[in-house]
């Protein structure tokens, strides 16, 4: 009877191992197979981005009556009319400025090296030698460098295959991204019932439940930081554009772009402006720059992101840049795409899974556990019967629905 069991256990215990080993081995083929048709995904991510952006309009006008096909043509022609205007508005000086920037470099250098060296001359510290940009093209131009310099293009040229795919995926993402995407968003409905008919009648509810609820957020937080930071780097580029530095564009842009990352948007516009302003002999201007992206920094956190974040997926910030590094060092610009999202996720349907089967909670708890719903006061006292149509997102699905009717849901 002894060994009758101890052969049990045994027999358990490889079965488990083997069933590790299998999940691994199916992971690494997934992996694999995923690295050779990758140039697929970020087309692909960019067209879950346009998605995002576009349902909410295809959804509200599929509502008031309108053909699911109508409301996508016009999302999609309102959005390329956006960026048409912003175009015409803001290429130009774009342009105007980065051909300043590129005649103006090599001054900008040496005006910086000579900024150090007198700070340094000032605190009593020796930076030694330094190549001014008359020193580099001096190298440059030497006959006894040529071989150094062939090699350095050498090592460059090695990476031909690299820039190759790289070029093939720009050009994939700007063809197929936007064709991707009005597919996915004319049929997203009926993949969403198609979804909704193959799951499991035994976990079906729960499924819709926590599939609509999770895609809602993670939508509304997506649209939430691509809003968040068209208006920083709108209020930045202000900023300086009152400030009148050189520049004022390409660093709003870049304070706007890198606001996507918890706190640093503001802190690097912030840096560039101060370096542009004391390169210009402006330390007025420096100062300036520092308090106004200061306060930029302070109404993003207290009055913008809880006004335009509704809906809110509880990541702490740390997790978020955990999450960016971690993406991009696994997958380079994909990978930090679809970090927080995925992360959001994860952290979502984990929470679900650990508060309904170890915890024992509703599945309402656990939802409130892993996102935030805001509301302004003020109209909650005011109107509450009409908070639903109030909200700059549509989180309507984050209230109690009946669980055997499918609900179409922003992903």
């Amino acid at each position: 009877m002894t060994d009758t069991r101890a052969t049990e256990r045994l027999r358990r215990l490889a079965m488990s191992v083997w069933m590790v080993i299998g999940v691994f081995v199916i992971i690494g083929v997934l992996a694999w197979l995923a690295n050779q048709v990758r140039i697929i995904w970020l087309p692909l991510i960019f067209a879950a981005g346009l998605v995002i952006i576009l349902d909410p309009i295809a959804t509200a006008l599929q509502r008031a009556g309108l053909p699911r096909a109508v409301g996508t043509i016009f999302a999609f022609v309102s959005f390329v009319a956006f960026l048409v205007a912003i175009g015409f508005l803001a290429v130009p000086t774009i342009q105007s400025q980065a051909a300043e920037f590129g005649a103006r470099l090599p001054v900008l250098y040496d005006e910086s090296i000579q900024f150090l060296q007198d700070t340094g001359d000032e605190l009593g510290v020796d930076l030694g030698p330094v190549w001014t940009s008359e020193t580099i093209s001096s190298w440059v131009s030497d006959p006894s460098n040529q071989e150094t310099i062939q090699n350095l293009l050498g090592g460059f040229g090695s990476g031909a295959g690299r820039l190759i795919r790289g070029v093939a995926e720009t050009v994939a993402v700007v063809v197929l991204a936007p064709v991707l995407a009005f597919y996915l968003l004319l049929d997203l409905p009926r993949f969403k019932r198609m979804v909704f008919d193959l799951t499991p009648r035994s976990v079906r509810d729960e499924f819709h439940h926590v599939s609509t609820r999770a895609g809602s957020a993670v939508a509304a937080f997506v649209r939430g930081q691509l809003l968040v930071a068209v208006i920083v780097g709108a209020l930045s580029s202000v900023a300086l554009l009152a400030l009148d530095l050189p520049f004022w564009l390409i660093i709003g842009l870049a304070a706007g772009l890198l606001n996507l990352v918890p706190f640093v948007g503001p802190f690097v516009g912030g840096l560039l402006a101060v370096i542009v302003a004391l390169v210009e002999g402006e330390p007025s201007k420096a100062a300036l720059a520092v308090l106004l992206f200061t306060a930029i920094q302070q109404v993003d956190n207290h009055i913008i992101t809880p006004m335009v974040q509704r809906t809110r997926v509880l990541l702490s910030p740390l997790v978020i840049v955990l999450a960016l590094l971690v993406g991009g060092s696994v997958a380079g610009l994909l990978g930090v795409l679809v970090a927080v999202p995925l992360v959001a996720v994860i952290r979502i349907v984990a929470g679900h899974l650990w508060r309904t089967r170890v915890l024992g909670e509703s599945w309402e708890v656990a939802l409130e556990a892993a996102i935030e719903v805001t509301e302004r006061p003020e109209r909650r006292r005011a109107r509450p019967h009409k908070l639903q149509d109030e909200r700059l997102f549509d989180t309507s699905e984050l209230r109690p629905t009946e669980a055997d009717e499918p609900v179409t849901t922003e992903l």
